[in-house]
């Protein structure tokens, strides 16, 4: 439309000078304090303007994530600001826990073939439900429009079953996993077990992890008292904050742990392709899995 034309409409409508966007047809128009809303609408419906809308500001990296608005962790933690960098895109996470559900409408859009260590298969579904609630904090798919959002929605997830069906594992079992995923290809694992970052097994396979270019992220426990474990360079030990960034009360503490990060009223996914909200370090862990993730894909080479 020419500039003229143009200018006789938004006249009409106490529309002021049109700025042309680059060499496009789209143009800016400055419109009426009080009156911007009313004046989209009349020009929206005018035969000779394609299109009119507000030029909103939007927050960065919005989710459409329907649950996204029930996720207080992920404002405070900051990590919708950091999508538009990263979601953790070309980065696989590895959760070694229960099993993961791995037909749930969050979860299986971020797929690769993982195992089983306690019944030596490739069955690797979730008998107990932890580990699909583990494996959404940290990956669950990023703006699909289902669901809850996650730190690391782009990532892949490489779900490990190293539990009985009562959720317990042997040190020996992480130990087993941990190799097998850097071999295969994972820069993140996730370990949400009491006591693993005391374990020598678990911190010798994490060093492993570690030479192959990968980092391995533990809960620092829920017992709500200080642990005597040593610190150690081969874990990223997490303990768990709340909604007011205090010590959440039943999460452990100590010398061993290096991040807190949110493990209270934690939505994600649940197995069976439900959500809910979770508590424990269980859920922090993952957390700052995903958030490392984030910080691998914007930059391979750390």
């Amino acid at each position: 439309m020419p500039d003229g034309a143009l200018a006789a409409i938004l006249k009409e409508h106490g529309g002021g000078k049109a700025r042309r966007v680059g060499q496009s047809e789209l143009r800016i128009v400055d419109l009426p304090p009080g009156l911007e809303k009313q004046s989209v609408e009349k020009l929206a419906r005018h035969p000779h303007i394609e299109f009119a809308e507000l030029d909103e500001i939007v927050p960065l990296g919005a989710s459409n994530d329907p649950y996204f608005g029930s996720q207080w962790h992920l404002p405070k933690t900051r990590d919708d600001a950091a999508w538009s960098i990263s979601a953790g895109e070309g980065v696989t996470i590895a959760i070694l826990d229960t099993g993961v559900d791995v037909s749930h409408p969050d979860l299986k859009d971020r797929m690769v073939a993982g195992y089983n260590f306690y019944n030596g298969n490739s069955d690797s579904s979730d008998v107990y439900g932890h580990g699909t609630a583990v494996a959404g904090t940290a990956a669950a798919s990023l703006n699909n429009g289902t669901g809850v959002a996650s730190p690391a929605g782009a990532a892949w997830i490489m779900p490990l079953r190293i539990s009985a069906a009562d959720g317990s594992a042997s040190y020996s079992t992480m130990a087993t996993a941990l190799n097998w995923a850097a071999d295969k290809g994972a820069r993140i694992a996730n370990l949400s077990y009491q006591k693993a970052c005391g374990s020598a097994s678990v911190q010798s396979a994490a060093n492993y992890m570690r030479s192959k270019g990968g980092l391995v992220v533990v809960s620092a426990g829920n017992s709500g008292v200080q642990e005597a474990f040593a610190a150690s360079d081969a874990l990223i030990c997490v303990s768990a904050t709340d909604a007011s960034d205090s010590r959440a009360s039943w999460s452990s503490y100590g010398a061993y742990v290096d991040v807190a990060a949110p493990g209270a009223g934690i939505y994600t996914t649940t197995r069976g392709g439900g959500y809910g909200a979770w508590n424990g370090t269980s859920f922090s862990s993952p957390l700052t899995a995903g958030i490392l993730a984030q910080m691998m894909s914007a930059n391979p080479s750390l």
